[in-house]
C-alpha cells in the first residue's frame, strides 16, 4: 500500500465533508471502518461510524433539511510507516430542518467546531475514518 500524505489525508478530509453536505449517506457511511468510533459534537459517548453515519442520515438528510460546512486550516500528522494519519482542523457547521429524536424539525449552528479525525487503510488498501472526535466549545462575549 501506498504512504499516506499530508495532501491525501486533507483531500479526504475535503471530501468528507463534500459528503456530508451533499447528504450522500452511502459515501457518508463507507468513509468508516468497521471497527471505528466516533465522538459526535454533542455525544455524552463514543458509538460505531457506521452507526453515526446512519444517525446523520435519519437527522440531516432529510428532503427539506439544508446543510453547509466549512473547515479552517487542516493539520495531518501521518504516522509511523505511513499507513495511519491524524487531521486535525477547526470547522463551522449549519444545518436547518434537522429531525430530533421526537419528530420536530430544529436548526443547528456550530460556529466554533474542532475535529480530530484518524485515517487508516482498511485490510482491502481503502483509506478509511478509524476514529473521529468533533467537539464545540463556546467563545466568551
Amino acid at each position: 500500500m501506498p504512504k499516506l500524505t499530508v495532501d491525501h489525508v486533507r483531500a479526504e478530509v475535503v471530501r468528507f465533508w463534500n459528503v456530508f453536505v451533499a447528504k450522500d449517506s452511502e459515501a457518508l457511511a463507507e468513509f468508516y471502518a468497521h471497527e471505528s468510533s466516533v465522538f459526535g459534537s454533542a455525544a455524552t459517548r463514543s458509538e460505531p461510524g457506521r452507526l453515526a453515519a446512519t444517525r446523520r442520515q435519519r437527522e440531516y438528510f432529510g428532503a427539506h433539511s439544508t446543510v453547509k460546512a466549512t473547515t479552517g486550516p487542516i493539520e495531518v500528522l501521518v504516522l509511523g510507516d505511513g499507513s495511519a494519519a491524524v487531521a486535525d482542523y477547526t470547522f463551522q457547521f449549519t444545518a436547518s430542518k434537522v429531525m430530533t429524536a421526537l419528530g420536530t424539525p430544529t436548526e443547528e449552528s456550530i460556529k466554533h467546531g474542532r475535529a480530530t479525525q484518524v485515517f487508516a487503510y482498511d485490510p482491502d488498501g481503502k483509506v478509511r475514518i478509524v476514529h473521529e472526535h468533533l467537539s464545540t466549545v463556546d467563545k466568551p462575549g
